[in-house]
């Protein structure tokens, strides 16, 4: 009955979305959209499970985390030489968030060059992380998984 129900419901949710491509679609229709933008594997860096991309026009590292052809994980990774342009960019993506999702982070006080903001929603979890060190950077990461599958899973259900 629970799996009946679960199938049922497959269809009804609604994924992130990252430039454009749901994170509901199938990984290898992922993959080749990303590829038509210009992306590029780096195999060097990539296996079975994770792919990393790079593209010539981009700042940042782009990494997938998939099984069994299904999108688990998106992560952008930016690195800057200066502080100003990874808190600028935390900013922007914040606030594209907050518009796109329609609701507001959990952003705890962490201090001008550590800033995180994180939005649960029942499509999955988006968190922005700055952290401005001795090279500073900022990650941008979409996870599909929505807090309750989260509890969920560690509950062993």
């Amino acid at each position: 009955m629970a799996l009946t129900l679960m199938c049922a419901c497959s269809g009804e949710r609604e994924y992130l979305t990252y430039r454009g491509l749901s994170m509901g679609l199938p990984f290898k229709a992922f993959d080749d959209s990303l590829k038509a933008q210009g992306f590029v594997v780096d195999t060097a860096h990539s296996n079975k499970e994770i792919v990393k991309y790079t593209h010539p026009k981009e700042t940042f590292v782009l990494t997938v985390g998939q099984r069994n052809d299904t999108i688990l994980a998106i992560e952008e990774y930016y690195t800057a030489s200066y502080n100003d342009s990874t808190r600028q960019l935390w900013q922007q993506l914040r606030d594209y968030y907050a518009e796109e999702l329609d609701r507001m982070p959990g952003c705890p006080f962490l201090g001008e060059d550590h800033k995180e903001a994180e939005f649960e929603t029942p499509k999955g979890i988006v968190n922005i992380l700055l952290q401005n060190r001795s090279i500073p950077s900022l990650t941008l990461h979409l996870d599909r998984m929505t807090q309750d599958e989260f509890i969920e899973k560690k509950r062993g259900r």
